[in-house]
């Protein structure tokens, strides 16, 4: 334990830095979970699909998506998503789950999307760099 405080007095900044970091990963863990958003791994995301017909919006680029994507998503430009959920799914009790590179943009669209009153609204956590680091295939 003496080490690290003398490492933490020795590197002030440093410790302060990784202090900040902290606690702001904490408050964010901490707002997602009040407002009550899902967020689910890659096979989660897979047995949604399987058992319910969960839509799937990849709101990643439109290159991006051509690159690869998840089997059965479709593409949604993220500034277009309010405007466009509801041509794509008209049941608000249907899951959907929202789709990005790494997981914060999902996020945050996420939230406008619960506000607009679905109730069944995932986000991949991490992103389609989850999905890939499971090894799941992806289409083109």
């Amino acid at each position: 334990m003496g080490a690290y405080i003398t490492f933490a007095k020795s590197h002030w900044l440093l410790s302060l830095a990784f202090l900040v970091v902290l606690v702001a990963l904490v408050v964010n863990e901490v707002i997602i979970r009040m407002r009550g958003l899902s967020k689910i791994n890659p096979q989660s995301l897979v047995n949604l699909m399987n058992r319910e017909q969960a839509l799937v919006l990849d709101l990643r680029s439109l290159e991006e998506f051509k690159a690869g994507h998840i089997a059965g998503a479709k593409h949604v430009d993220a500034v277009q998503l309010t405007n466009k959920i509801d041509n794509l799914l008209k049941d608000k009790n249907h899951p959907v789950i929202l789709v990005c590179s790494q997981g914060q943009k999902a996020l945050s669209h996420a939230q406008q999307v619960e506000k607009l009153g679905y109730q069944r609204v995932y986000y991949l956590a991490q992103g389609i760099a989850a999905w890939r680091q499971d090894n799941l295939p992806l289409v083109k």
